[in-house]
């Protein structure tokens, strides 16, 4: 289990699209609770692919870690799992420090 907080190195080009993407992965993250609420695993499936593969494509490899959790624990349909990997990515999202490359 890494340590909060984490640091990212990102892309400084990347620097005027991240208010953007902190909204958009805490409306997910949002989304991921709902489902889950509900036991809805495909939509938990999605999620995690998307957080993996976003926060990947933009540098964030602790969320890239942690959607790809979500992701197995959902195709496993297991919500212990789940509820740990979810709160997880609430935990990196409000820590996360960002340092920018460049």
């Amino acid at each position: 289990m890494p340590e909060y907080p984490e640091v990212e190195r990102i892309p400084s080009d990347l620097e005027e699209l991240l208010d953007r993407f902190f909204a958009v992965s805490r409306q997910d993250l949002d989304r991921m609770r709902n489902a889950l609420h509900v036991r809805d695993f495909e939509t938990l499936v999605r999620l995690g692919h998307t957080a993996r593969g976003t926060g990947s494509g933009y540098g964030f490899k602790g969320m890239g870690r942690i959607g790809h959790e979500i992701e197995l624990a959902a195709l496993n349909r297991d919500p212990e799992a789940l509820e740990q990997h979810v709160d997880s990515l609430a935990r990196y999202l409000d820590t996360v420090r960002v340092e920018l490359d460049g």
